[in-house]
């Protein structure tokens, strides 16, 4: 039995539809390329070149005061819209009591999670081979696969969707967990001096968010790779 014309507009309008999302869920996943446009190897023993570099470390302690500041005007500020004969909010932060302990232990580990985000080390081994690249340092290990999309967990415990390629000189790591903190990585050989330059942007929801760095790298010949006890997954 014929299908009614109807139908058959229908059907041709889903046809296409699905047409378009596998059109563009394929240019998604060509956001980076699997090879470098040039010839590019960022293979090599790096370390920091600290004059011409941000300090992370002091980066990150300024923005994690910056949001204990801003916490506390937020507690401050709700303790004075509180109705009358209210008992106040308990900090248990500032006391030194065992209810204290879990909180502060929390922080710690949170600031700890967030050095290994930022990668903070002052030497790196890059070895590339064809698509792979691997990246050792002081904080981390990870197999990566240049024009690949995966997911990856974060120091923080969180899933991230992760896209790994090159874009143009750039060697470009993208993380980005839903409704969370987003970030991108990059790495490309500076042309007048051989250097390595390394950036690291920081958006979405999260107390880093709008956070900056960049480093730059001198090669170490005859220096020794950093220990690592374990390499991550391709990713």
């Amino acid at each position: 039995m014929p299908m009614p014309m109807e139908n058959l507009r229908c059907a041709l309008r889903r046809s296409f539809a699905a047409s378009l999302v596998c059109l563009w869920a394929t240019a998604a996943l060509a956001d980076y390329d699997a090879l470098p446009s040039r010839d590019t190897d960022l293979s090599g023993r790096w370390v920091l070149n600290a004059a011409l570099s941000d300090d992370a470390e002091a980066l990150l302690a300024e923005r994690l005061e910056k949001e204990r500041r801003r916490y506390s005007q937020e507690r401050r500020r709700d303790d004075l819209m509180r109705p009358p004969g209210m008992p106040p909010q308990i900090d248990v932060e500032g006391q030194g009591t065992r209810s204290a302990r879990p909180v502060r232990a929390a922080r710690r580990r949170r600031d700890e999670a967030y050095r290994r985000l930022l990668d903070i080390s002052d030497v790196l081994t890059i070895e590339q081979s064809g698509s792979q690249v691997q990246i050792v340092s002081t904080m981390s290990s990870r197999r990566l696969e240049a024009g690949s999309r995966s997911q990856v967990s974060m120091p923080q415990g969180d899933l991230a969707d992760s896209e790994v390629g090159w874009n143009g000189e750039w060697f470009v790591i993208e993380r980005r967990v839903r409704r969370g903190i987003r970030i991108v990585e990059k790495f490309r050989l500076l042309a007048k001096t051989g250097q390595l330059e390394y950036r690291l942007a920081i958006g979405g929801d999260s107390e880093l968010s709008r956070l900056k760095v960049r480093r730059v790298y001198e090669r170490a010949s005859g220096m020794a790779a950093p220990r690592n006890p374990s390499v991550g997954p391709v990713r």
